[in-house]
């Protein structure tokens, strides 16, 4: 299921845990709620390995969310060649420590791997089990480990997971490429305004149906109006736009 929760009271509604229905969940959060029976994942404590299992389908999708963590420019030759290059190198090792290429790939793994949390979380030999059928609260604390590192971390972490993926903060994470989570139905989040996601995601949040706002800002609460098929300055419209901000 997609649902959206926009603006600055994200009350994110958790599904019912539904394990006896095999139905599972990656909730992804600064702090975590406490849920009878969910598993948690701890970064203090727990490592997995993003190359495990890897095809050409993940792989892509790993290089191209490491190279939103290292902004150069849109989709630039050097951009294209880059991912080209990293993907290739990423389908061809085992574990990300144990990677080879050419001095861009071998730079912006060095890089990810400076860190000695992502060092130790990514590349020891226990790995969590990312079971999609089981409830799972990752906590992941941009206050203790940096934002870098729970950047890469999340973006790592919802490649790695294959069923329903939860959000609370779609504005940190967000890329273009976590558009196809919408496709495959597989996203709920929050956002505290639509103005902070880039411009692809932005526009795939907006077609989903369930959009729920709590003290959104003006403007979007009159997106919201708009997209709803309200007519601006009649009193229903001046009303959602009114109830959708407070």
């Amino acid at each position: 299921m997609n649902k959206l929760y926009i603006g600055f009271n994200k009350e994110i509604e958790l599904p019912a845990n539904e394990r006896r229905k095999k139905s599972g969940y990656l909730f992804l959060s600064d702090d975590i709620p406490t849920i009878a029976d969910a598993i948690i994942f701890d970064p203090r404590k727990h490592s997995f390995n993003p190359l495990e299992d890897i095809d050409y389908r993940k792989a892509r999708e790993i290089a191209d969310v490491l190279y939103t963590v290292y902004p150069q420019g849109e989709n630039t030759l050097t951009v294209r060649n880059g991912k080209r290059a990293l993907l290739k190198a990423l389908l061809e090792a085992k574990r990300l420590d144990a990677v080879e290429g050419d001095e861009e790939v071998q730079g912006m793994v060095g890089d990810l791997l400076a860190s000695p949390v992502l060092r130790r979380v990514l590349c020891s030999d226990k790995h969590f089990s990312f079971n999609p059928r089981s409830v799972i609260l990752a906590r992941i604390n941009r206050a203790e480990l940096g934002e870098f590192d729970a950047l890469v971390l999340g973006l790592l972490l919802i490649a790695q997971f294959k069923g329903q993926i939860i959000l609370s903060d779609l504005g940190f994470y967000g890329r273009d490429a976590h558009a196809s989570l919408i496709r495959q139905e597989r996203l709920i989040a929050g956002v505290n305004f639509l103005d902070e996601l880039p411009e692809k995601l932005r526009q795939a949040v907006l077609l989903i149906p369930d959009k729920v706002p709590q003290r959104a800002l003006h403007d979007d609460a009159v997106e919201l109006a708009k997209l709803r098929g309200l007519v601006p300055q009649t009193n229903e419209f001046n009303d959602f736009v009114r109830e959708a901000m407070e």
